[in-house]
């Protein structure tokens, strides 16, 4: 029998709803995510009666000393009463203290490095007994498996392209920290337009993940063409526009030939690397979209991606300062890009900011 391939969110609601007829006090059940390369927790997925509760949460994992106790040991914590976390004054303590009586926590690993943590939350003090710890011990192991096995093709197929772009002498002037900076972009922008859009965490993070692919296709451009220090001709910017169907028809052999047709969200980083060069007014590439016609994270991506660009120095041209940026961006509201994935970058300046000094080249 055929299945279709349902999301990890879908996954963990059914799992939840399961344990709640037999524990129905178990009200919440929550994955936090860490990322090493930010040293960050932040929230990916949830099972919860509030849906509003820590969506779009992040805090560095040194700020959390139990949880950096829980990650170096590989043991779990039990808190019956959590009353006691009143005094840690976190916004992660004092939401799930305000809301829940007692919690269990499980730190979990991917190739023995942390992965995030699975959170437990009920509402009585003193509600896990030992049935009910061994059985989430079980649920655990089946929740670790479900997040392992969503994130490897992931990984895989990033890690794909990487090895094909360094097999191919690719060498333009997107560096590994261009890629790192377009990824904070989107998620930046994302983050700040996510209520009106109703982006999940867990949409967020795979638009974190894919939004460095955005050029992949620029691999099958010629060097003389993708290296040229000055412009291009209208000729040779008719081929280097082909990147975006070469990138498309590249990740389709991928999903083919690996059989990642159960990667989640495939269809997102599909409309990164198809849409990211359209136009707001209809003026870009490949198809001439306009407006809404370019999926939403096509908008942010490219918005981040030009971003960046501009303040980046290149093989035909040096950096622009940032305020001639700013300017760029603000002129091209509503004709190069979406008005509102602007506005969602600038307000949050100062981050962005910090980003390009952090990944300066």
């Amino acid at each position: 029998m055929r299945h279709r391939f349902s999301s990890i969110t879908e996954d963990l609601l059914q799992l939840h709803e399961a344990m709640r007829k037999r524990w129905p006090g178990l009200l919440r059940v929550a994955i936090a995510l860490y990322d090493e390369q930010k040293e960050m927790l932040h929230t990916f997925i949830k099972s919860s009666p509030d849906t509003g509760l820590l969506n779009h949460y992040s805090i560095k994992l040194q700020e959390v000393p139990s949880l950096v106790k829980l990650a170096e040991s590989g043991e779990a914590r039990l808190i019956q009463d959590l009353e006691i976390l009143k005094d840690h004054h976190t916004v992660h303590s004092d939401a799930i203290a305000e809301h829940f009586k007692s919690s269990y926590t499980e730190p979990f690993y991917m190739a023995e490095k942390l992965l995030g943590f699975i959170f437990y939350d009920a509402d009585e003090v003193g509600y896990f007994d030992d049935d009910l710890l061994e059985q989430i011990q079980n649920y655990s192991r089946l929740i670790e498996s479900l997040i392992v096995s969503e994130m490897l093709p992931v990984k895989a197929l990033i890690g794909m392209i990487d090895t094909a772009k360094e097999l191919t002498n690719l060498r333009d002037s997107e560096t590994g920290k261009h890629l790192i900076r377009v990824a904070r972009f989107t998620e930046i922008i994302a983050l700040q337009i996510a209520d009106k859009y109703d982006l999940s965490d867990e949409i967020i993070e795979y638009m974190y993940h894919y939004a460095p692919l955005h050029d992949i296709g620029k691999i099958a451009i010629p060097d003389n063409i993708l290296l040229k220090p000055g412009p291009l001709e209208d000729a040779e910017y008719d081929i280097m526009k082909t990147h975006v169907d070469e990138g498309l028809k590249m990740v389709d052999r991928m999903v083919n030939h690996f059989s990642f047709q159960q990667i989640h969200h495939l269809q997102m980083l599909k409309d990164i690397i198809g849409d990211h060069h359209e136009h707001y007014d209809g003026a870009g590439y490949p198809k001439g979209k306009k407006g809404n016609e370019i999926s939403l994270v096509g908008r942010i991506t490219a918005v981040a991606d030009v971003f960046d660009a501009l303040t980046s120095d290149r093989i035909y041209r040096k950096a622009m300062p940032v305020d001639e940026v700013i300017a760029y961006m603000k002129a091209q509201k509503g004709k190069q890009f979406d008005s509102e994935c602007v506005d969602a970058l600038l307000v949050n300046l100062d981050t962005v900011l910090e980003i390009i000094d952090k990944f300066k080249e």
